[in-house]
């Protein structure tokens, strides 16, 4: 604590007397100098604001203190520092973790969120070094230490000669290591050397417009169970509406880059009124290119604006130019999903043509089915149902799905015509010897809706055959288009009980570069099953197979790179070809 006391996080004068609805509430911190200085200010924050409530301390060793030599890429690398205090959030051993921002997931398990972000402290990296000067000054071929790959890139781009090693390490041992003959100078967030008072050893700040920090750095993230939990409310009390706008701002930079889990990437927000500034940076994974931006932004457009441009700065980036500038492709022989990792989601066939399809591309499936396809738990509303559609009281019969095929084996399907949602139902349909009559060319529930409106009229008797879980967007669409609908279960998904241990290992270790989405409910499913461990998905691709898994996981608070165009493992394959092709400068790519 260096003998200092916190300093107090600004509370409105009139707010400093109202109750809370908690008489004791316990802080979840990592056990570091500074993070027990950050957890500190945010007790005494609460103290001021909320005098009768008592405040506890509660240290919590993540992977990232107990592993201290390691890099971050060897052990993950994402939420290493965050995990264990979001499981302690889940499990209700603390009722709020206080974390470096930077250090937060952009995927915050379910049940979880950032309550508040307090008033920031200053966002620049700065130079610590024991020759007194900034990086352009430093002697020839200086040895640099760094623990991030974002502070790499930057610095290699201001001093080409020098070598940067990997450093780990509280903030007191990187210190240390700046005045051993070992290193020229170290690189360190200003914001932790001004908290533990040494402001005195910086030698250089490194301006925005050269050297972008990490999104979020310098601001605490205050997370709690989510609201109507009691201590949701307490925290939102040191909230600074601007600050959490540029740090959501950050993040949402960073959420945008799926499929980046080892990207360098920077981003700052400033607000000034109406007008938000951002600063941006990423480069090649292997370092070997760097861009950085600085963007004008409007204040009520800006949360649309900025996936848009981190989308942009990562398609230039990844193309490639000569030494006079001009475009150059990639070969496409290169594949563009060649070594990816994927985390494939759905029923067991379904993952079994997902690690077939991914294969071909030299990609590595890891399979979690999420879904195990059971009978109809009403057999006689079923058989009731297709002997009076086999009767003809129905003109047409609708399947969204191919696992509604199998109970239509004794179906007579002579007096109605039948309609697939796409061209994985059709083909089962045809399979099991029935002729398909309509498929949309629009290959989603709406486009059915519409494709089966422009062929038939108010009155038209309609059977639909769903899910016992599927969205109501087939028959809702079709009853509000003035059909007759009758929906009847034709088989279950269940939830898988568990996730298999090796999966939850390879999501844990952050190599999975993929994730397939094949339904809403593997989105429920998925989620519920990795609690804690769903951020560290955070900066991996997630892909939906359609708009309604799309509207799922953005419900979920789930970011969405890739919507597939048709709802078919070849299809989901395509559309992350095209997505990594394109970060590549793969030509062809749409092949």
């Amino acid at each position: 604590m260096n003998g200092k006391r916190p300093v107090a996080i600004q509370i409105p004068e009139q707010t400093q007397t109202r109750k809370s609805s908690l008489a004791r509430l316990t802080i979840g911190t990592r056990g570091s100098a500074l993070a027990l200085w950050q957890a500190n200010a945010v007790r005494h924050a609460l103290a001021a604001r909320f005098p009768e409530l008592t405040v506890d301390l509660q240290v919590i060793r993540p992977e990232g203190d107990i592993d201290k030599t390691s890099s971050l890429l060897k052990i993950g690398g994402r939420g290493v520092f965050a995990s264990a205090l979001q499981q302690a959030l889940i499990d209700g051993e603390i009722d709020l973790a206080v974390h470096s921002t930077k250090d937060v997931p952009t995927i915050e398990p379910a049940g979880l969120t950032i309550a508040a972000v307090p008033e920031r402290e200053d966002a620049r990296d700065a130079v610590v070094s024991r020759h007194g000067v900034g990086l352009a000054a430093l002697p020839g071929s200086p040895v640099i230490g760094t623990s991030s790959r974002r502070r790499e890139v930057q610095v290699q781009a201001i001093r080409p000669d020098a070598t940067v090693i990997d450093l780990r390490g509280n903030i007191d041992t990187r210190l240390r290591k700046a005045e051993s003959i070992e290193y020229d100078a170290v690189i360190l967030a200003a914001a932790g050397l001004a908290r533990m008072g040494w402001r005195d050893r910086i030698v250089e700040y490194l301006s925005f417009d050269r050297f972008v920090p990490s999104p979020g750095q310098g601001a605490l993230a205050i997370e709690t169970r989510a609201d109507p939990d009691p201590a949701w409310a307490i925290a939102r009390a040191l909230e600074s509406p601007d600050v959490s706008l540029a740090v959501l701002l950050e993040r949402e930079f960073l959420r945008a880059m799926g499929g980046g889990c080892t990207t360098p990437i920077g981003a700052h927000v400033v607000i000034a009124g109406k007008a938000v500034t951002l600063w941006a940076m990423m480069a090649a994974d292997d370092g070997s290119s760097m861009r950085q931006q600085t963007f004008t932004l409007d204040r009520r457009t800006a949360m649309r604006d900025v996936p848009r441009l981190a989308s942009r700065m990562m398609k230039d980036l990844g193309t490639k130019r000569d030494v006079a500038g001009r475009v150059v492709s990639v070969p496409s022989g290169v594949a563009p999903l060649q070594d990816k990792h994927v985390l494939a989601t759905g029923t067991r066939r379904l993952v079994r043509a997902l690690d077939g399809a991914f294969r071909a591309q030299g990609a590595h499936v890891i399979p979690a089915p999420t879904l195990e396809i059971a009978p109809s738990s009403t057999p006689e509303a079923l058989s009731a149902a297709l002997d009076e559609a086999a009767e003809g009281r129905f003109d047409w019969l609708v399947l969204t799905s191919r696992q509604s095929v199998p109970p239509l084996t004794a179906f007579d399907p002579a007096r109605i015509k039948i309609a697939v949602v796409g061209h994985s139902t059709a083909k089962a349909v045809r399979g099991a010897g029935f002729q398909v009559d309509m498929i949309p060319n629009v290959q989603t529930g709406e486009g059915l809706v519409a494709a089966l409106r422009d062929k038939g009229t108010a009155g038209t008797r309609v059977l639909c055959l769903l899910g016992g879980t599927a969205s109501d967007t087939v028959p809702a669409g079709l009853e509000a288009a003035g059909f007759a609908v009758s929906r009847v279960e034709s088989y279950r998904a269940n939830p898988t009980e568990h996730i298999p241990d090796d999966v939850r290992a390879a999501v844990r270790s952050g190599r999975i570069d993929i994730v397939v989405f094949a339904s809403p409910l593997s989105v429920k499913v998925l989620s519920a099953q990795l609690g804690a461990d769903l951020a560290a998905l955070s900066g991996a691709c997630l892909v939906a197979i359609g708009p309604t898994t799309h509207q799922a996981m953005t419900k979920a608070n789930l970011p969405v790179h890739v919507v597939a165009d048709e709802p078919t493992p070849d299809g989901i394959v395509a559309a992350c070809r095209t997505y990594f092709a394109e970060r590549s400068g793969i030509e062809g790519h749409g092949s």
